[in-house]
């Protein structure tokens, strides 16, 4: 089964999005901050397929940190970003890249 480290601060957004992925069969965990996300990858680098990340969390570790933290760690980890805020679409392009 294909984990996915799911990093959303918004519960009930962490609930549909984690129920919508087990529905097609990913194993999910989840992590509602930046910072429980980097424990987690830090204690099982490799042991994530993908990482789906909001970009605006609630704390000091936001979404491209989590993800160059997940890469830095498992280069081959897929990662998908996502927003609620529109504005932040170009500048999650342009960090992606």
């Amino acid at each position: 089964m294909v984990r996915v480290l799911l990093v959303e601060d918004e519960r009930l957004v962490a609930e549909l999005v984690e129920d919508a992925l087990a529905d097609e069969g990913f194993e999910v965990q989840v992590a509602f901050s930046g910072s429980e996300a980097v424990r987690r990858l830090d204690a099982e680098p490799r042991s994530f397929a993908a990482l789906v990340t909001d970009i605006n969390l609630g704390n000091h570790v936001d979404g491209f940190e989590v993800a160059r933290r997940a890469r830095s760690g498992n280069p081959q980890i897929k990662v998908v970003y996502v927003t609620g805020k529109p504005s932040n679409i170009y500048a999650a392009e342009e960090e992606a890249l």
